[in-house]
């Protein structure tokens, strides 16, 4: 069931992510990954994500919300460090990988 969850909302993020970035934004995405409402930080995720390598400044933390206690904001997280794709985003994506696993 948790993985149906996740796939589910994964989806939601590659659809949401249709759109263009808009770089002048990027610090307040960052602020918002920092909310204590999971939608806007999820939401955050997102639009980060949509902004790819221009975002590598919020890769530490991202790689903190791969932990989050939402699982959507876990997974966007995830989702927007593998569109970053920076050696330190791939890194800590590969090892919450290994981790789960275990």
């Amino acid at each position: 069931m948790q993985l149906i969850k996740q796939f589910c909302l994964l989806s939601f993020a590659v659809l949401a992510l249709a759109g263009c970035c808009d770089e002048k934004r990027i610090p307040d995405h960052i602020q918002a990954l920092y909310s204590s409402n999971p939608r806007e930080r999820n939401q955050a995720t997102l639009d980060l994500a949509r902004c790819g390598s221009a975002a590598q400044r919020a890769v530490p933390r991202l790689i903190q919300m791969i932990y989050d206690e939402n699982v959507g904001v876990q997974s966007g997280a995830v989702y927007a460090l593998t569109r970053i794709d920076t050696t330190e985003a791939r890194a800590a994506v590969e090892a919450a990988t290994r981790a789960r696993r275990k």
